[in-house]
């Protein structure tokens, strides 16, 4: 075996390890981009933005919280600030073979202690998603929608903590008669928010959420759900466009309305 022989086995190592350094370079960059993710607030009508969110990744998952304050003055948006924090912190340690349902768990009764040792007054409604890779779990305090967009169709997963849901369920366990839920005109005040002095535990979903190639999740705020039709969003998130597009639009489709409406808040994930 001669000096040219050996050249092109040298050759062919050196080519197979550049193929192969590519090759983990370009799952390295899929990983990263697996998700098309956006969140927009918009101030509304409102002389504070007391909307917050995170969109953090981490390897092959990420996190996704998205708060709504209440309170006069800026103690609304502290109160939204604060649970964003806390989520953040405790989402840096995690590891996605623990339980989502734990760190929801967690989150929450944590986020709900800082903002009562921070304000006296005060609350958020908050939503949380998690995703590993293609499965989906949430985690809501208070009035957040959450939808799947698949194919052509909003599907709605959640509603969040709201009376008309606890009174559906009171009806279907039997406490509660139909002429008795009738009654009660307020069905959509939420009934649980961070910032409890009595704490409450988050609606967390069920089983775990497979999503598809082109599903997105769309989680957005009670002044988004009051002011958009699900066939208003779902002309917009069926355009071939990116998330951040599509997120924008929809904020702007309100915005056109000039409708007297309170702060913004909506947060795509796009698969």
């Amino acid at each position: 075996m001669g000096t040219a022989f050996w050249a092109d086995v040298i050759c062919i190592i050196i080519a197979f390890g550049i193929l192969i350094v590519r090759i983990c370079i370009k799952i390295t960059e899929e990983q990263k981009r697996i998700f098309d993710a956006e969140a927009v607030l918009d101030i509304g009508k409102r002389q504070i933005q007391a909307n917050a969110y995170v969109l953090k990744r981490m390897n092959t998952g990420m996190m996704a919280i998205l708060t709504a304050g209440e309170g006069r003055d800026y103690v609304g948006k502290v109160a939204a600030l604060t649970t964003v924090r806390t989520f953040t912190k405790l989402y840096n340690q995690y590891d996605s073979t623990q339980s989502s349902d734990n760190f929801f768990e967690k989150a929450f009764k944590l986020a709900n202690t800082n903002v009562l040792n921070t304000l006296e007054t005060g609350k958020a409604y908050a939503g949380c998603l998690i995703l590993n890779r293609n499965i989906l779990k949430y985690g809501i305090v208070g009035h957040m929608n959450v939808y799947v967009f698949r194919g052509k169709e909003l599907i709605l997963l959640s509603k969040g903590q709201i009376m008309e849901e606890l009174i559906k369920e009171k009806v279907n366990k039997g406490l509660l008669s139909k002429e008795a839920a009738l009654r009660i005109s307020d069905i959509n005040r939420a009934y649980n928010f961070v910032g409890r002095d009595d704490y409450m535990s988050p609606l967390v979903s069920g089983s775990e959420i497979k999503l598809k190639k082109k599903d997105i999740v769309v989680m957005i705020t009670e002044s988004v759900q009051n002011n958009i039709s699900v066939r208003e969003m779902e002309e917009v998130l069926v355009k071939k466009n990116s998330c951040k597009e599509k997120a924008r639009e929809i904020i702007e489709v309100i915005k056109n309305k000039d409708k007297e409406t309170a702060n913004l808040g909506l947060i795509l994930i796009g698969m």
